[in-house]
């Protein structure tokens, strides 16, 4: 038989043993030390001045001295004026009361208890600094939180995706944002499953601010639109800008703040017509901005529109029949630096209530030297070039139809001026202009995102883009007309003083 149990080792009485009492009172001492076991302290390294009787610490420095010499991991127990050790096995609990902390005996040693918890499992609440209740069966307190991936090194893939479920489109599932208790926002599937945003202010109750369609994906800002004439737009804006009456079907506001104070600077605004079904349904975008009048909030002021067509007016919200209105002057933002038109890209007619201006002031130019023999022999021999003909392409589109012009061609004022020992390209009134050619371009046709399975884009979406057809590389030759026909003035004065000349008086 033997003399101690197996498990807290436990002193046995013997048969036909005398002073059967010790043995019993010895267990029971060791039975009052082990159960419900509570000890005062675990980081001691020696024993304390004034331990009390039954006084239990945990012993887990490595190198005990004094009376806890060769006690290290055991539970020291003060006993009859005398310390002496529990040697724990696996499964031993142990509350340590200057930590509230219960720990537990594992082949490693003591560890936290709660450091061992590997599974939580059919929990009916949870409480995190705080009391989880019936309405609230998970609740935490606190100021941070943190969910990071389980990498693949850790056996896990380095993702970290949180899932929310409802039973059904017509329930709710969503995130609630509160400030003081009171609801202010809400993000989720609100009734159905398009994504919402709500906000709600002090009184009133949320408002729908956002909704993106799960089906086409379109973005519908400040609430759904009452009727989809639009088709099927990405984005569409339907809370209305004020202006200055004007019929809107909806903007977009943009704003400054100062010193509390906020004014709209500008806004972007659909414009809708007034033909209705008739008219097709006309519409449009504006954009206004705010004037510098020297206050802060005041009325937005129009500074362009594009029109059903896809016309542009600047400064105007009058109808245009033209691909461009502008209501003031239209000036480079440099002098005498960019073109109009290139020569491969002319237009057609330019219209004015004037000619043009150009520059002639002495103070910008060389002195003017008057022309030699050879330049008035030139200018002479250039008048008598002057003809009528037709445009090539007027004639292939009009035939016999195309209009005649009065001129003559470059080539010929070349050639009579090389013939009188002069660089015709030296002279303003000669151009000659080339151009790079364009390769053509096949027409693209637009392609919808490509996505797998959880919706992450693989390859995004494409756009269509229209065929161009390029361009061949060219040149073109024009004149300087005013200067041509000043060039050609001197000759013809030439001509009449030799006549006045021949004349006599």
């Amino acid at each position: 038989m033997p003399e101690t149990t197996p498990i807290l080792a436990l002193p046995l009485i013997a048969a036909g043993q005398a002073q059967k009492h010790v043995t019993h009172n010895e267990a029971l001492i060791q039975l009052d030390a082990v159960v419900q076991l509570a000890c005062r302290d675990k980081d001691l390294a020696a024993p304390p001045a004034a331990p009390a009787e039954g006084d239990r610490y945990l012993v887990l420095s490595p190198a005990p001295t004094g009376a806890w010499a060769g006690l290290s991991g055991q539970v020291a127990q003060f006993q009859d004026g005398r310390w002496r050790g529990l040697a724990p096995k696996p499964g031993w609990l142990a509350w340590i009361l200057d930590e509230d902390e219960l720990y537990i005996f594992t082949a490693a040693g003591w560890v936290r208890f709660r450091s061992t918890l590997r599974q939580l499992q059919t929990l009916t609440r949870l409480g995190l600094g705080t009391t989880a209740d019936a309405a609230n069966p998970f609740a935490a307190k606190l100021n941070t939180a943190l969910w990071t991936a389980l990498t693949a090194a850790e056996g896990g893939t380095g993702d970290l995706r949180c899932t929310l479920n409802k039973q059904a489109p017509g329930n709710v599932l969503s995130l609630l944002f509160q400030s003081a208790f009171t609801g202010r926002a809400e993000i989720g599937l609100s009734g159905s499953d398009d994504l919402t945003i709500k906000v709600a202010p002090d009184t009133g109750g949320f408002r729908e601010a956002l909704r993106i369609d799960r089906a086409t994906g379109r973005v519908d800002v400040a609430g759904p639109a009452p009727a989809p004439l639009l088709g099927a737009p990405a984005l569409r804006l339907t809370q209305d800008l004020a202006t200055d009456g004007s019929l809107l079907a909806g903007g977009l506001t943009m704003q400054a703040s100062s010193g509390g104070l906020a004014w709209t600077v500008a806004g972007l605004a659909g414009t809708g017509g007034t033909g209705g079904t008739a008219g097709g349904f006309p519409g449009g975008l504006a954009v206004f901005v705010k004037p510098a009048d020297g206050a802060r909030p005041g009325a937005l002021r129009e500074a362009a529109r594009f029109g059903p067509e896809g016309n542009l007016g600047l400064g105007t919200s009058a109808p245009l029949t033209t691909r461009l209105g502008v209501a003031g002057i239209i000036a480079h933002a440099a002098d005498n630096t960019w073109s109009l038109g290139t020569p491969a890209l002319r237009a057609s007619v330019l219209y004015a209530g004037t000619g043009a201006i150009s520059t002639s002031d002495a103070r910008e130019k060389t002195p003017v030297a008057p022309l030699s023999e050879a330049e008035i022999a030139a200018g002479r021999a250039l008048a008598r070039e002057i003809g009528t003909f037709r445009f090539h392409d007027a004639v292939a589109r009009k035939g016999d139809g195309a209009r005649r012009h009065v001129g003559l061609t470059v080539q010929r004022a070349v050639a009579i001026m090389e013939a009188e020992g002069l660089d015709p390209f030296a002279y303003g009134f000669v151009c000659r202009d080339s151009w790079p050619a364009v390769a053509p371009q096949e027409a693209v046709p637009a392609t919808e995102a490509v996505r797998d399975a959880d919706g992450a884009t693989i390859a995004p979406a494409v756009p269509a883009r229209a065929a161009c057809p390029g361009r061949a590389a060219g040149e073109r030759y024009g004149f300087r007309t005013d200067q041509l026909l000043l060039f050609l003035a001197r000759g013809f004065e030439a001509r009449l003083t030799a006549l006045e000349a021949a004349a006599g008086p």
